[in-house]
This record gives C-alpha cells, structure tokens and sequence, in this order.
C-alpha cells in the first residue's frame, strides 16, 4: 500500500512538474514568438522607413515647393519605433545584450540626424525663398529699366546670367558655380552704383538674396551629402544582423527546454501519455512555424511569386529548361515619380497579369528575380510552339498594359529575353533581355550566341595590347581626308584621322576596332598625342590647315591637356592653320576645364570645331557656352538628306543656329554626287566625304567627283 501510495505519488508528482513545465513552455514560447516577430517586424519597418526618409529628402531638394511634413512624419514614426523597441521586455533580456548596445548607438546617431535634419530644412527654406524671389525681382526689372539703353540692356543681362547661374546650380547641385555668382554679384554692385530710386532699391534687393544664396549653398549641400549617406542604413541593418544571430543561441535554449519536458513526458504514465499528444500538437506547430519561415525564405513578400533561391532550386530539377525573362521599361522613373509605394502596387499588379497572361499548358513555375526583372520556368517539352513564337505571343500580351495604383492609370512596357541554355540559363537569357533593351525596334529576344559579350570583351583585351604595341612601335599614324571649300571648290583643309598599321602596312585597324577599348582603358589620351604629333609635322611640310579629334576627356585629364599644350607651344607657328574638333557626342562633364583649354588654344591661333554635330540630342546652351569656331553635321543627317524631308528640316535648322551664331559649317559623309549637289545649295562653307576624297596617308589636292559608297 505504501508502495502504491508512493507510486502515485511520485506519478502526480512527475505529471504535476510536467503539466507545470509545459503550462509554462507554452507561455514561454507563444511570448518569445510573438515578441520575437513584433521585434523583426519593428527592425525591418525601421528600415523601410529609413529607406523613405533618404528619398523624401531627395524629393525635397529636388522640388522647389514641396512640404516638410512628410520629413517630420517620418522622423516621428522611426523615434517612435526604436522606443517600441527599447521598451519591449523581450529586447531587453540579457541574451540580447550586443543588440541593446547598437540601439543605443543608433539612438545617438538619430539624434545627430534629426538636428541635422533641423539644420537642412532652415538652409534649404532660406534658399528656396531667394530661388523663387529672385525670378520676381527680375520681371519686376524688365517693367523699371529700359532694354534699348545700352547700360540698363546690360543691366538686364547680368541679372538673367544670375538667375540661369542659381538655377544651373541648385539643380546639378554643383558648387562650382559660386565663383561665377560671387563675381557676377561684384558686377551688380557697381552696377548698383549707377542708379536711383526704385531700380537702385530692386537691385540692391536682388543682390542681398544672391548673398544670401552663395552663404547657403554649399553648407545646404554638405548638409545634404551627410544626411542622404547610409550610415543610419548600414547601423540598422547591423542591429537586425545581431539580433538574429542573438536569437537563433535563444532558440537553441527554447528548444533544450522543450527536451525536457519530452523526457518528463516519457516518465509520466497516464499523464506522460497526455502530454505526448501535447508535444504532437506543439511539435506540429512548430514545423508550421518552420514552413512558413522556409516559404518566406524563398518568397517574395510583395508580389508571392518565388524569388531567385526558389528559382535555382527549382531549375536543378530540371531535364530542359527554358526560362523568360521579363523587365518593366523605365520602372525607375516610375519609383521617382509616383514614389515606391505605387511601385510595389506596379509589382504586384505585374505579377498578377504574368499569372493571367501565362499559359497552363506550360506548367509554368513565375519568379521575381529582384528589382523589376520576373521571370517564368518551364520544361522545353511543355511548350508546343517555337520560342520566337511564344516570346511574341507573351510580348502580344504585355504590349500596352495598363495597371492602376491608388486611382492611378499606370502605362507599361516591357522588354523579354528568353533562353534554353541549361548550364547558363539565367546567364544567357539575361544576355537575350540586354539585347531586348539595347534594340531601338525589337523589344524581345531569344539568346543566340552573337549576344556573348564574352568573346567582345577578348576583342577588347586584344585591342588594348595592339594599341600599346602600335604606341610602342610607331605604327599609330594619322590618314588625312581632304575638305573642300564650297566657295572655290578647292581642298583647304584636312581631317587627321587614327590608324594602327597592321603587318608592316598591310592591314589597317580602324578607329572603329580600337577608340572604345582604348577610351575604356584610359588611352585615349595617348592616342591624341601621338596623331597631334604627326598632324603638326605634317603641318610644317604643306600649306594646308589640318583639324585633329580631342575627347572630353582628354580636355578633363590635367596631365594630357598639359601635354597638348607642350605641344602647341613647340609648334606654335602652326596654331593658327590647326583646328580641334570635340565630339558633340560625347559628355562633356567639366566645362570650366573645356573652356580653359579652348582659351588657351585660341592664344595660339588654333581654332574649335564641334564634331557629329546633330547626332542625338544636341545641347545648345551649353555649347553656345564655349567660344568654338565651327560645327561639323553629323553623317547620320547628311548621308540620306538628298532622299529624306526630316533630315533636311534638321539641318536646315542646324545651318540657321550656326549662321546667327557666327559659325562656319562642314557637311560630313558626302558620300555621292546626289548627297553633294544638295548640300552643295544648302549654305554649308566646308564638305567633307568619300566624295571628295578618301582618308590616306598622303595629300590629296585634287577634287574628285567619282560617287563612291561609305565613309570613315
């Protein structure tokens, strides 16, 4: 009996501890659930909100009027989240101590940040007030001063230089132009000096905003510079990387408790019996749990497509795979636009139209891939069409689409590259989906193997090592292509173009096969040098002027415009018979460098030619900004004018800026007679083309009139 008793009692004992321990395990772990998941869902929000703030901050500079709520809103709710944070019982246990600590630097920094903020938002409210006042004061000028009287017409100038000067400023963010305002603000006081009454008081108004904008301007950049930087970014990103390292040893805990109460369980009897259809339940549970992490894992939150590690799971089980590509045009613009939130609602809706627009016969497995790329698995056996064909079918489809976002009416177009190379699927059809882009007509494409940049980029290297051995050994030499002069139909001039002389002159490497390798591999530079060289040797031997091709870079680099200017200043007899010409086409990034170099050509006698005038979007503001001399027409215009209206009206229209401008002109790619007798009526000065002549490395003094096809 006693042995009954004590048996009993040791079974209500161990079923006592064990229901103890599991009524408290149950508690235990639904807490550190739920406080672990609200925790992650602060950390993340506090991102997301970061990510907010940097790009209202970036509309709030970009926009002249635009309100600082949103700054302050933000400001509130991430304060308001780390408090939530630091508050919560869960945060503050000792297992999570290296993450306490790197709250609490975050804190600090946020609250340098937020009086940063405070500092920005004066500066940036004192600047928009001059930026939008100055405008005023100067139409206000235009009622008070009298535009035919030379001193206030200048007057008037100076202040539409200012305000073109303010506004070139605040928009490319650029310091730069500072010396030009403080100088031009010098200018206006003299200026000052020379009126009375109400125009005297406008233009003393006027220059007390512009020193109010120059004292401004560059602590409001510095300010913003260190508030859009990604410390607080980086720091939170940290806190969440120590969290979850500090909570997976948590868990570790969690479940060694959960042994223990198995193991009690198992000694229990009846009662252990209980609590083991418990632990299923608990067990069950917890591979929920551990489901629904690994779903997340490999989903994407935002649209529930899978991501890219669902992706590559999936292909590797494959036997033929074949995978689209699908990327939203200019989703960027649509992010700066409308804001991220209506982005991610365009994602979403995406998603759902390449669920809708997919067919089921291909037993298709949809991905996002990142960014605003999707793309869409499926078995080669699965499909009963062409490639080509079911890429134009899913282009048919997406052509035109429309989503709508908050009462928004969103356009959209898409670009698609499509490949069924196993062993590089994504790879090659991401190479199909470049291509898609890059083609002004086509805008899907299946991978062929032309579309290797593999093999362009062993061109490339190979066009390096030739450009350095041509450097080396002398074989970097100029051919000239004679100008013609329209007005007495006489060669005067020359264009001194690169050549690598290949096989002691047997084969010739045009520009075309070595100026982008060697631009990308910084010798462009050396490449200048070595045909200015010659083409003023050339110079010294013929009566002829002679134009040599100078990039934007070489003007930018200090130490290859210094070196040009060595050269000018040895051959300096010869400035005045030499014409450099600057590619249109190119960036020019630093004026004032282009500018001071043009200056110190023009002491020379040397004069500026701006080269492929016309091809793409041509700036002439900023080129009205440099004191060049003449434009040359760029080829794409002038090879189909004799046959194309369009072309035509553009050159007309670019002879009629050059004419007021004081520039002389050149028609480039005169390549026929037809091309030649209408340029010839157009009111150019120069031609140029296999028309009249070939490039060679001798002078041609004859003109030709034998149509030829091509040109350089």
């Amino acid at each position: 009996m006693k042995r009954v008793l004590s048996r009993l009692l040791l079974i209500l004992l161990a079923a006592s501890t064990g229901i103890g321990l599991y009524l408290y395990s149950d508690y235990y772990l639904k807490r550190y659930y739920r406080e672990n998941l609200r925790i992650r869902s602060e950390l993340q929000s506090l991102q997301t909100d970061l990510y907010a703030l940097k790009g209202d901050l970036l509309r709030n500079a970009s926009f002249l009027y635009y309100s600082y709520d949103n700054l302050h809103r933000f400001v509130r709710r991430i304060q308001s989240r780390l408090d939530r944070i630091e508050s919560n019982p869960h945060f503050q246990d000792e297992a999570h101590s290296a993450s306490q600590k790197r709250l609490e630097s975050f804190q600090k920094d946020f609250r340098d940040y937020t009086k940063e903020l405070e500092r920005y938002l004066s500066l940036n409210s004192s600047l928009k007030n001059s930026i939008i006042y100055l405008p005023t004061l100067q139409l206000r000028a235009f009622s008070l001063f009298d535009a035919g009287t030379p001193r206030e017409k200048e007057t008037l100038l100076l202040l539409s230089r200012i305000n073109a000067s303010i506004f070139l400023a605040k928009n490319a963010q650029d310091t730069d132009f500072l010396e030009d305002l403080k100088s031009n603000t010098l200018r206006l006081s003299r200026e000052i000096q020379n009126y009375e009454g109400a125009r005297k008081r406008l233009l003393s108004t006027f220059r007390e905003h512009l020193w109010q904008f120059i004292r401004n301007f560059r602590p409001y950049l510095q300010s913003l510079d260190r508030l859009i930087g990604d410390r607080l970014l980086q720091e939170s990103a940290e806190i969440i990387s120590v969290f979850q390292k500090e909570d997976q040893a948590q868990f570790k805990t969690v479940n060694r408790i959960s042994t223990i109460i198995l193991l009690l369980y198992l000694t229990s009897l009846v009662v252990v019996a209980y609590f083991l259809l418990r632990i299923d339940r608990e067990n069950r549970r917890l591979r929920q749990v551990q489901e629904e992490l690994e779903r997340t894992l490999i989903t994407d939150q935002l649209t529930g497509l899978g991501n890219r590690i669902a992706y590559r799971r999936e292909k590797v089980t494959m036997s033929d795979p074949v995978l689209i590509l699908v990327n939203i045009d200019r989703f960027k613009h649509i992010n700066e636009f409308y804001g991220t939130r209506v982005g991610d609602g365009v994602l979403q809706g995406v998603a759902k139209i390449l669920e809708r627009i997919t067919p089921p016969s291909l037993q298709a497995t949809l991905y996002r891939m990142g960014g605003d790329d999707f793309g869409i698995l499926f078995e080669r056996t699965n499909c009963s069409l062409q490639l080509t064909t079911l890429l134009h079918n899913f282009h048919e489809s997406l052509e035109e689409c429309q989503v709508v976002v908050e009462e928004l009416t969103i356009d959209l177009s898409f670009a698609l590259g499509a490949s069924d190379r196993k062993n590089w699927l994504f790879e090659t059809a991401d190479m199909a989906l470049k291509s898609a882009k890059s083609s002004p007509r086509k805008r899907y494409a299946l991978y062929t193997p032309d579309m290797d940049k593999r093999e362009e980029i062993a061109q490339n290297i190979q066009a390096i090592r030739s450009i350095r051995k041509a450097i080396v050994n002398e074989s970097l030499v100029p051919y000239f292509q004679p100008i013609c002069q329209l007005s007495n139909r006489q060669i005067t001039r020359y264009e001194a173009l690169a050549r690598i002389e290949l096989d002691e002159g047997r084969h010739i490497l045009q520009p075309y096969g070595f100026i982008r390798a060697a631009t990308e591999a910084k010798l462009s530079g050396e490449i200048t040098l070595k045909i200015l060289e010659q083409t003023l040797e050339m110079a010294q031997r013929h009566p002829f002027d002679f134009s040599v091709n100078i990039t934007a870079a070489d003007v930018s680099d200090k130490e290859d415009r210094e070196r040009i200017i060595q050269l000018l200043h040895r051959y300096r007899q010869l400035g005045n018979r030499l014409i450099f010409e600057i590619l249109e086409s190119e960036e020019i990034r630093d004026y004032e460098s282009t500018a001071e170099f043009i200056r110190i050509a023009k002491r020379y006698g040397c004069r500026i030619a701006i080269d492929d005038f016309g091809s793409g979007y041509s700036n002439f503001e900023k080129i009205l900004q440099l004191d060049i001399d003449m434009i040359k027409v760029d080829g794409s215009l002038i090879r189909r004018i004799d046959h194309d209206r369009h072309s035509e009206l553009i050159v007309q229209t670019i002879l009629e800026f050059a004419k007021h401008a004081g520039w002389e002109t050149v028609a480039e790619f005169v390549h026929s007679k037809s091309v030649y007798d209408k340029v010839s009526t157009m009111g150019f000065d120069y031609l140029q083309g296999y028309y009249i002549g070939k490039p060679s490395r001798t002078l041609q003094t004859e003109l030709f009139q034998i149509p030829r096809r091509g040109d350089r």
